[in-house]
């Protein structure tokens, strides 16, 4: 009896998840999301921060005593629904499933990148069409990363 009541509740619950999972869709989501990385930097006035467009999936940042390292997101994430960028993909569990896997992925590489002493966020913006319908523009950003500023190029180590 605890067995069905649990499987009852699962699929009661299924549309309070991102992937609706256990709940009953006679027709699939036909939906597609075009992404962008972003990285979100000190503005160069120095009073807030500025969105800095990643090309692809790799970016350069200095480390807080100014050594340049390289970062790259698929070193973290590997799913390739989650590391294409610049182009349009299919969400094949739904766009706010991919839009929640996005999140997840987003807060984790942050999270993993310490030698980055620049990235105060890191950003995704997604246009979504769903079901074919006009595009809506959502941007996600991760946590925000504590950083040690870079020291200066021109500062003698």
């Amino acid at each position: 009896m605890l067995y069905l009541a649990g499987q009852v509740a699962l699929v009661v619950t299924s549309g309070s998840r991102p992937d609706h999972a256990f709940g009953f869709r006679m027709f699939s989501e036909s939906s597609t999301l075009n992404a962008k990385l972003v990285r979100y930097v000190e503005a160069p006035s120095g009073h807030g921060t500025v969105g800095v467009p990643v090309d692809g999936t790799t970016w350069t940042a200095r480390d807080a005593r100014g050594v340049l390292h390289r970062f790259d997101w698929r070193d973290r994430v590997r799913e390739p629904a989650l590391t294409y960028f610049g182009g349009t993909i299919h969400a094949s569990y739904g766009a706010d499933a991919q839009l929640a896997r996005f999140q997840a992925a987003l807060d984790d590489v942050a999270a993993h990148i310490p030698q980055d002493a620049e990235t105060q966020q890191l950003g995704i913006e997604v246009d979504v069409r769903k079901n074919g319908r006009q595009a809506t523009h959502v941007s996600l950003t991760s946590a925000p990363r504590h950083v040690d500023a870079p020291v200066p190029s021109d500062v003698p180590q």
